[in-house]
Order: C-alpha cells, then sequence, then structure tokens
C-alpha cells in the first residue's frame, strides 16, 4: 500500500496536495535532507573558521529557509509559489515535511530541539567526572 501525506495548501496555494511515496519524491525527499544537513554542516565551518559561536537561531533559521525551498520541491511548485509557502504555518509545514521524511526514507528532519537536545546531553557527558 503507498504511502501518502497529504499538504493543505487550499488557502494559499488554491489547493491541497497529497504526495506519494513514489520513487521520485523518495529521492526528492532524500536530496532535501541531505541539502539541510549541508547547509548545517556549512554553517558550522565558516563559524569555526571565524572563532563565532554556533546559535540555536541561526539553525532555526537554515532549517526553515531549507524546509520551504524542499517543500516547494516535493509540491513541484513554482519559484512564486514556494515564497507563498513562508505565508503558511511554519509548525504545519515543518509537520508536513517531517512526516514525508519520515515516511518515505525514514529519515528526521533536524530541529532546534533535537539540536538542543543534543548539545545538553553533550554537555553533560563532558561534565561528568571521571568516578576513579
Amino acid at each position: 500500500m503507498a504511502k501518502q501525506v497529504v499538504f493543505k495548501g487550499k488557502e494559499v496555494l488554491g489547493k491541497d496536495f497529497t504526495i506519494v511515496d513514489t520513487h521520485t519524491n523518495v529521492k526528492k525527499v532524500s536530496n532535501g535532507m541531505r541539502a539541510i544537513l549541508e547547509d548545517l554542516d556549512k554553517y558550522e565551518e565558516r563559524q569555526a573558521k571565524a572563532k563565532k559561536p554556533v546559535t540555536l537561531m541561526d539553525y532555526q533559521d537554515i532549517i526553515s529557509d531549507e524546509v520551504i525551498v524542499q517543500t516547494g520541491k516535493l509540491l513541484g511548485l513554482s519559484e512564486e509559489d514556494t515564497k507563498k509557502l513562508e505565508n503558511v504555518s511554519y509548525s504545519e509545514l515543518f509537520t508536513f515535511y517531517s512526516k514525508a521524511a519520515e515516511e518515505f526514507a525514514d529519515m528526521d528532519i533536524p530541529s532546534v530541539d533535537k539540536i538542543k537536545e543534543s548539545l545538553q546531553a553533550t554537555n553533560e557527558v563532558a561534565n561528568e567526572k571521571d568516578p576513579k
């Protein structure tokens, strides 16, 4: 049975979209995930070279911009219609793309919450003292 994800875009784009887990759509999601992760890596490298800290706000900006672009690609939208996604509820957009990534490619989109949890876990491990 085909997996489907529905994007309710009627208010902004004039119609709702049902995306099915075709080979093409799976590849679009995989490429989209790769783009998000590469953008995050590039950001971290730039910050390290400039000896500047990474911030959760910058992570959020990078992720949200890329989710909009990748959603537009997955839905087959024009550049103009993709721009309209900036006026859609981000939580709905993120939920749609996250569900597509999970259903079609068994992947999780990075989120500020997940990054924050990871940083906290890393700090906790670093702060633990050797019991010896």
